[in-house]
């Protein structure tokens, strides 16, 4: 779905296709912030992978530029070892009380095993030992593309496209003080979110849910 489409949906459904009371701005800020709003509630959307290099010696590694969630980052050794390790993740409250003196020099350089994020940056330790090529690895849920032109498409998934027109007339419906039919298009909104991120929960499962029988069923 582009955003005419979201366009012509909504003004149809509100009754306001001439756009009088919504404006064409309005629909496409909504349907950004929508946009943003789902990927927020539902991390494995948009779920990317980025990698960097190592420098020996520095702690700090600035995000990718378009993150929005960060979900895990993975650490390769320089040492012959192919494997990406996952790193443990702390709060910036948790690295500075339980590794006292991080960032001074009481503790010598390493492999990475911990990490915490700080103004938009990621901070290792132990300080990475030496230089790598792409051994740093964060798997993130990326920002979504805005959309500007009509012609654009929601940068969503498909079945996320309906929680977006929902989304867009329950903020139609605020901005009309209808806000019987603004809750109840929140509600929708909602309720199609919830369920397409347990949908994409099981997505994970190794196996799914199955009925077998017990021993105790034979007799």
């Amino acid at each position: 779905m582009d955003l005419s489409d979201v366009k012509i949906r909504v003004k149809r459904q509100f009754g306001d296709e001439s756009g009088v009371q919504i404006t064409d701005d309005d629909i496409t800020r909504w349907v950004n912030d929508a946009q943003r709003d789902v990927v927020m509630r539902n991390e494995s959307v948009l779920e990317t992978t980025s990698t960097a290099n190592s420098v020996a010696n520095q702690q700090n590694y600035t995000f990718p530029a378009d993150l929005l969630v960060l979900r895990s980052i993975h650490y390769k050794r320089e040492d012959g070892d192919l494997g990406f390790y996952k790193l443990q993740g702390m709060s910036y409250t948790e690295f500075d009380e339980y590794i006292d003196g991080w960032d001074g020099t009481a503790y010598g350089p390493s492999y990475p095993i911990v990490y915490t994020t700080y103004a938009d940056e990621i901070l290792f330790f132990p300080i990475p030992v030496s230089s790598g090529t792409d051994n740093i690895k964060i798997i993130y849920s990326r920002q979504p593309t805005d959309l500007d032109n009509d012609m654009d498409e929601i940068d969503l998934p498909l079945a996320y496209h309906n929680a977006v027109v929902e989304y867009v007339l329950s903020k139609a419906y605020q901005l009309d003080e209808d806000w019987n039919a603004a809750g109840l298009l929140s509600q929708q909104y909602n309720a199609s979110v919830n369920l397409n991120k347990e949908r994409e929960n099981w997505g994970n499962h190794e196996v799914y849910p199955r009925i077998t029988t017990s021993f105790e069923d034979y007799w």
